[in-house]
């Protein structure tokens, strides 16, 4: 085999990987998931908790994280800011609260970049007022904005390797396969010109 069909060998072993990942379309990964929550959703406790816990199926992001409580009266529940680990999210609660239902709304970004929300609820002690409804609208105090409005990145992360640059390699590899049958050529041409001139002194030695 020669240098240029080594050469050749070797560009197509790298081109066509390449083509077929750019390419062929990647299936998205599933979003992550709330697998589990304390309180629990619709559990009755005897006392107030401490703190709400959501655990997710993967690591979701620290991006725009948002954990809402809401009264039985639909009025926010003061917490301290979410705090991610890991696949967990948590908010401590003030003290002891009242009796009644509760009801919890979250938003995290998933590991793969999306938003994802959801809701439940919860209850304290015994004959409370009931939870409010899950898509209630909080009330909130002049000057005040509830986590759940604040704006969410909306689209993926980025890849780690662009897209662009998967494809300016793959015309760089082009480029030079393009470059090694120029020079394959020229080899061919020097080698027939040198081999015709080889044949012509021949002939005129033999005459």
């Amino acid at each position: 085999m020669g240098v240029f069909a080594r050469a050749l060998s070797a560009t197509a072993a790298i081109l066509i990987p390449t083509l077929a990942a750019v390419l062929v379309p990647v299936p998205a990964s599933a979003h992550d998931a709330l697998v589990a929550s304390a309180p629990e959703d619709g559990q009755s406790l005897r006392s107030a908790p401490e703190e709400v816990v959501l655990t997710f199926s993967g690591e979701v992001m620290d991006v725009s994280t948002a954990v809402l409580v809401l009264d039985s009266r639909a009025e926010t529940v003061h917490t301290t800011e979410p705090l991610v680990r890991g696949h967990d999210v948590s908010v401590e609660l003030p003290g002891e609260i009242a009796e009644g239902g509760y009801a919890v709304r979250w938003r995290v970004v998933s590991s793969d970049g999306h938003p994802i929300s959801g809701a439940f609820t919860f209850e304290v002690g015994e004959g409370g007022p009931p939870p409010p409804l899950l898509d209630a609208v909080p009330e909130e105090e002049p000057g005040e904005s509830s986590p759940a409005q604040e704006p969410v990145a909306s689209g993926p992360v980025a890849d780690p390797v662009p897209r662009t640059a998967v494809l300016a390699l793959v015309g760089a590899l082009g480029g030079l396969l393009l470059y090694l049958a120029a020079l394959y050529l020229r080899r061919r041409q020097h080698t027939a010109g040198s081999t015709s001139a080889v044949a012509t002194t021949i002939d005129k030695d033999s005459q």
